[in-house]
């Protein structure tokens, strides 16, 4: 009598079960890490903005007005013919836009939403702008002063 060598359906089914837990595992970190990944994008978006910003600030010695900048997200910046930026930086994986925030004549803050909640940057309390709350906020002076 001959007998036949293979698998019996449980080996299969254990298989499976093991595998799919791996790949489980596996795509949470995968989507984690592209979360992060695109933080970072924001973070780097804003903080080439803000060099825009301090560019216009220069030129007329105050910062736009929040008015001008948050609608101009997605946008070319087209101030009477001069192009700041061909364009103006947008969230494209949140339902949330970046927000441009001014605290005095030379300070403005860039704020966006952050998925990686547990990201250092992510603070605690949300800062509020326009009719949002934020988690990121990159406050920035316009000008460097001279000590």
């Amino acid at each position: 009598m001959i007998e036949e060598k293979g698998f019996t359906i449980l080996e299969i089914i254990i298989v499976i079960v093991v595998m799919s837990v791996l790949a489980w595992i596996t795509w949470g970190q995968f989507e984690l890490a592209k979360a992060k990944s695109r933080d970072v994008e924001r973070r780097s978006d804003l903080h080439e903005f803000s060099k825009v910003i301090r560019r216009y600030y220069v030129d007329y010695q105050e910062l736009p007005s929040p008015e001008l900048i948050n609608q101009l997200w997605g946008q070319v910046w087209d101030d009477n013919g001069y192009i700041y930026t061909e364009m103006v930086p947008k969230e494209n994986y949140l339902d949330k836009e970046y927000c441009y925030k001014v605290y005095s004549e030379d300070t403005f803050a860039l704020l966006a939403d952050l998925e990686n909640k547990g990201n250092e940057d992510c603070k605690k309390d949300l800062i509020e702008c326009g009719d949002n709350y934020y988690c990121f906020e990159d406050k920035i002076t316009a000008v460097v002063k001279e000590e």
